[in-house]
């Protein structure tokens, strides 16, 4: 723990012992670096930390103050339910951060301690994740990203028994379809297809080819979306202009594609694309470039920093990232509090 949240974890517990109820004022900046030894900005950090958790509040030249008592007795009450663990398939690429960063403020914001891992879409270490959840138990609620949710999984019965037990679970963009009742919090993919495939039919394509994850939910309702849209315009839709790919193609192969497969799809005069995420659209404007065929319109999703710094720029819908996070974090806190929570899918920017 850094000293900062050191030094709020102390005050924070002086506080709800009523040891400045008399005054209702924290001791001074000045007060606080003589006490701990620190700088200034370590003191600040603390007392930001203090507001964060609804404890404190700060006056403008005056000082920062305890709390109204139905703040302090809303942080009393959340004090049971500390540990809030976080297995998300990546933590640190694409557009994960954003959206760990948004429930991760909101989550240590609301008084609560966080723990993230990283599954790497691996069922086994998914497996792991999950049985050092159950052996240490302390974790009082999970927010989860599934791994390969399209496929069967064999830890759909490690979920089941943390429900079994009371621990509130809410999942990112999709869950098992084992988990009828699961709180989902994600993006519509499907119209986010439909959308997508509109745009280029709008734009004059009129022969569009898919290029879509398989082993996750949301490849699958992006492509569901994608053909309803190409098929009600008229355009006709046939296997070989749908190209699938998985984790495993990304991971071991790095998604290249080979000339043969860029020469024929040259040859088969196709003019848009949808791709399923900017990862996909930066692999095809690589090859594409690689082999000297012309790249036709691209259609992705995501809007990341992956795709704003492509060589050739592409349309890209936009995922409400850190949105999303907070989101999720929000549906915890209240399932926590005792209240009934729904699955919510968020629009894309467009």
């Amino acid at each position: 723990m850094s000293k900062y949240s050191e030094i709020a974890e102390i005050l924070k517990g002086e506080i709800m012992g009523g040891l400045y109820s008399s005054t209702g004022r924290l001791p001074t900046e000045y007060e606080l670096v003589e006490r701990f030894g620190v700088s200034r900005q370590t003191v600040r950090q603390s007392i930001a930390l203090l507001k964060n958790y609804g404890v404190v509040y700060q006056v403008q030249g005056s000082g920062t103050y305890v709390a109204s008592a139905d703040s302090l007795s809303s942080t009393k009450n959340r004090s049971a339910f500390k540990n809030i663990c976080i297995l998300s398939t990546y933590i640190s690429e694409y557009i994960f951060p954003s959206i760990v960063r948004g429930i991760t403020s909101t989550l240590t914001g609301g008084g609560y301690r966080v723990n993230i891992a990283e599954t790497v879409d691996n069922v086994e270490v998914e497996r792991k994740m999950l049985m050092t959840i159950f052996q240490k138990g302390e974790c009082d609620g999970l927010i989860v990203e599934g791994t390969k949710t399209s496929f069967p999984n064999p830890n759909v019965s490690l979920y089941q028994e943390l429900e079994r037990r009371g621990v509130p679970i809410v999942f990112l963009h999709c869950a098992y379809p084992e988990l009828s009742n699961a709180v989902v919090v994600g993006m519509d993919d499907r119209e986010g297809g439909r959308i997508a495939a509109r745009r280029l039919i709008n734009s004059g394509c009129r022969k569009i080819f898919g290029f879509f994850k398989a082993d996750d939910r949301q490849g699958l309702l992006r492509y569901a979306g994608f053909a309803e849209e190409v098929i009600e315009s008229g355009l006709g839709l046939e296997n070989s202009d749908v190209r699938w790919y998985t984790t495993e193609d990304m991971i071991d192969f790095g998604m290249s594609l080979s000339q043969d497969v860029v020469e024929s799809f040259a040859q088969k005069n196709f003019d848009g694309i949808v791709c399923y995420n900017d990862m996909v659209a930066t692999i095809i404007v690589r090859d594409f470039s690689r082999y000297g065929v012309a790249i036709p319109k691209l259609e992705s999703f995501d809007d990341s920093l992956l795709g704003k710094t492509s060589p050739i720029r592409f349309e890209s819908l936009g995922h409400r990232k850190e949105e999303l996070g907070i989101l999720a974090a929000k549906k915890m806190m209240n399932m926590l509090d005792g209240r009934k929570e729904h699955s919510e899918f968020l629009s894309w920017i467009i």
